[in-house]
């Protein structure tokens, strides 16, 4: 078994019929699914089978070898989650000018690193406070 992670960048992109998913590192690696939720399971199925195919080569590889990281981009991120308020969240969590955050989410202004640094922080605050909520 490996001490480190082999981490998986797998890309999601939006298509006419809902999403295609593949795997930077790893070639042939590739699923679909009509939410992002089912690219994930379905991904988790196609990493399942590289792994019982690299055991049946000789390797000693196991599934919790790996580490997957989704990524999927600003504009298809906020028409996916259309019910998250742009205006709301720029100012609340990316703490940015909200005018300047809907060209950022439309594709109409070029996004720094550092922009989507502090928009991807402002999406795991937003995250962690609903996580933490029950309701009553």
């Amino acid at each position: 078994m490996n001490a480190k992670k082999i981490v998986i960048s797998v890309v999601i992109e939006k298509t006419s019929t809902g999403f295609s998913a593949y795997a930077k590192e790893i070639d042939g690696l590739a699923t679909v699914g009509s939410s992002i939720t089912e690219i994930k399971e379905n991904f988790n199925e196609v990493l399942q089978y590289h792994v019982e195919y690299l055991q049946e080569q000789g390797e000693t590889v196991t599934i919790t070898d790996f580490e997957i990281s989704y990524q999927i981009d600003l504009e298809q991120v906020f028409d996916y989650f259309s019910v998250i308020n742009k205006s709301a969240f720029a100012e609340h969590y990316a703490e940015m000018n909200q005018s300047l955050f809907r060209q950022y989410t439309k594709g109409l202004a070029n996004l720094s690193s550092d922009k989507m640094l502090q928009i991807s922080k402002g999406l795991h605050k937003l995250a962690d406070e609903l996580s933490d909520l029950t309701l009553v």
